[in-house]
């Protein structure tokens, strides 16, 4: 509450974007972001020495009130002794407890494989974990471990009251162990009382008409990347022959499209050997097969020779073109301003990212546990789940 003798100043955690007389702030914890101009940019400087509403009211013609209450909510102004670290963790403390129980749980990630037949050099998954082989069978998760993975985390969410259950099959190329995924749908099915959805990241290659089959029973929603139009795609997107993979994605996804079950979209991944190649012809293609969302990215994982000015010209000329087009085109690098422009962390925790909101956990292929599949930091183990 405002007193005549208590000090403000301006959060340290303000940040300012903008020049001349159009400006954008927010709190990098907090979000919040305002369209301002450079009179309430000055009032804040002023603000980077504490003074009372009353000092600061001397300075300037008018009534303040409006403009520095507006401030002193969205956290850009606070008490001289406010710490907005310690306003954050109050604000969300049953979130938080929540959180480090599991509560929020919805999403299990399995990792049926970390095995792949592909041999992508950009391949996030093997750059991250340093994978020794892309062959082998200890890379495949048994189907024993794939039910004790199930059991803990169902009942988990039967304990928080939660019966939606989204299950994930990624990793390596999940197709690679069969056996095991289809186990893992069947056993998911056959649990009363929660109700599982279920998603597939793979490189389709290994798709026949009686898997695609079994995917459509189940509603698995499909989601695989295609680097390109032919050249750009079997540029960097080849198997373990270095041959390249666009004409057997091609025809997977016809495949799907002939037995009523479509992906949704692909991936598309972008490094110094195939930049040049990427062009509208990516979205033409899309627009061709009937997909309605095309992701692009940059390499996730190592810096790419590419200039930050070349590759941002391209993301916003193909994102126009895109939606000239009626698809939805997208990456990662869209992150930052999402969290930004999300719903501030004063009124409820949001994030990206599921992991960050604890809503997900994935179980390795030799039950140990990582918070989601792009990360190599093991966090515990299926034996001692709740700790």
């Amino acid at each position: 509450m405002k007193t005549q003798s208590s000090l403000y100043k301006k959060s340290e955690y303000v940040r300012v974007l903008g020049d001349n007389d159009r400006f954008l702030i927010y709190h990098s914890l907090f979000n919040n972001p305002l369209g301002t101009n450079s009179t309430i940019i000055e009032m804040l400087e002023m603000l980077s020495t504490p003074m009372t509403f009353s000092q600061l009211s001397e300075l300037y013609e008018g009534d303040l009130e409006e403009v520095f209450s507006l401030l002193v909510a969205r956290h850009f102004i606070v008490s001289g002794d406010q710490d907005d670290r310690e306003v954050l963790a109050a604000l969300h403390q049953n979130f938080l407890n929540q959180f480090q129980a599991g509560k929020n749980l919805s999403r299990l990630e399995l990792a049926i494989s970390n095995s792949c037949n592909f041999g992508c050099q950009h391949c996030m998954h093997f750059l991250n974990n340093e994978v020794p082989s892309r062959i082998a069978p200890s890379l495949h998760m048994s189907a024993k471990t794939a039910k004790e993975s199930i059991d803990i985390f169902v009942d988990m969410v039967k304990k928080s009251g939660n019966n939606l259950v989204r299950v994930h099959f990624g990793n390596g190329e999940p197709l690679m162990n069969w056996a095991t995924l289809v186990f893992a749908l069947e056993y998911c099915d056959s649990i009363e009382d929660i109700s599982f959805s279920y998603a597939i990241n793979t490189n389709l290659s290994l798709l026949d008409q009686n898997k695609a089959e079994v995917l459509k029973k189940y509603n698995v929603k499909i989601s695989t990347s295609l680097d390109g139009v032919k050249d750009g795609n079997d540029a960097i997107r080849v198997d373990r022959n270095g041959m390249g993979t666009f004409e057997v994605i091609m025809s997977k996804i016809q495949l799907l499209k002939s037995i009523g079950h479509p992906i949704d979209g692909f991936t598309v991944t972008v490094t110094d050997k195939n930049f040049h190649l990427i062009d509208q012809s990516i979205i033409d293609l899309a627009k061709e097969i009937g997909v309605k969302d095309v992701a692009m990215d940059f390499d996730l994982v190592r810096s790419i020779g590419i200039t930050t000015e070349s590759c941002v010209d391209k993301i916003i000329f193909l994102r126009r073109y895109a939606n000239q087009k009626g698809l939805n085109f997208y990456g990662t690098w869209e992150t930052p301003y999402r969290n930004l422009m999300s719903n501030s962390w004063v009124d409820a925790p949001h994030a990206f990212c599921p992991a960050m909101e604890g809503k997900t956990i994935e179980f390795n292929v030799d039950g140990t546990l990582k918070s989601c599949g792009h990360t190599n930091t093991i966090v515990g183990s299926s034996k001692n789940f709740e700790d």
